[in-house]
């Protein structure tokens, strides 16, 4: 087999990563130009077109992308919403205690507890919602209770989309120069968390959940 055929090497991993930078910026257009209100419904087409084109390699990643965008638009969205809320409403007042400037240090746990579970059903719900058509209170049970019954692995996912939340609110407040991550970063971690979540766990729940 030479390294230049059709199915060959070059050809096999070029693919993968026009996909992996395609796929992430169309995510990155359509939450930027809405001002991150579409985040969710993007995300979760990140995640379907990223297993279908890039994981699994038996599917059609740009489909997958728009089929599961606008199919699972409203609960993506409120998903996302509901997720971004308790993010935000988490670290505000985590740094208002760290700075003494609100409550006492003794409830500092309380919203740590609060970040990190969210966090995790985050980690969960994305590809719950790429890969099922579970409705909104469903997908937020089963994600916390996948996340915890899978933790090690869901720290492990979870790093990753700590790593990304830290380079964007880095980007906001000014480092222009990591905003070169925005337009493969986030397809490398839904591509690695794709793996983990998706290939690993959820294809053992196949009863209610279609990986295709």
């Amino acid at each position: 087999m030479k390294i230049f055929d059709l199915d060959g090497p070059f050809q096999h991993y070029g693919t993968i990563v026009f996909d992996v930078l395609v796929l992430n910026i169309v995510w990155l257009l359509l939450t930027v130009f809405s001002a991150g209100i579409l985040s969710g419904p993007a995300l979760t087409g990140l995640y379907a077109g990223m297993y279908a084109g890039v994981v699994s390699g038996k599917g059609y990643p740009f489909k997958q992308f728009f089929k599961r965008f606008k199919k699972r638009f409203l609960t993506s969205l409120l998903v996302g919403l509901f997720t971004m809320f308790f993010v935000v409403v988490s670290l505000f007042n985590i740094f208002l205690i760290w700075t003494n400037q609100f409550g006492s240090v003794y409830i500092l746990p309380f919203y740590l507890f609060i970040f990190i579970e969210i966090s995790f059903i985050s980690t969960y719900a994305f590809p719950l919602l790429a890969h099922s058509d579970l409705k909104f209170l469903d997908i937020i049970k089963n994600s916390f209770l996948l996340a915890n019954k899978h933790l090690p692995w869901t720290v492990l996912a979870s790093l990753f989309n700590t790593v990304a939340v830290i380079i964007i609110i880095l980007i906001s407040l000014g480092a222009v120069e990591l905003f070169v991550f925005m337009f493969f970063g986030m397809g490398i971690i839904t591509w690695l968390n794709s793996t983990i979540i998706t290939k690993k766990i959820l294809t053992q729940y196949d009863h209610f959940i279609s990986v295709e």
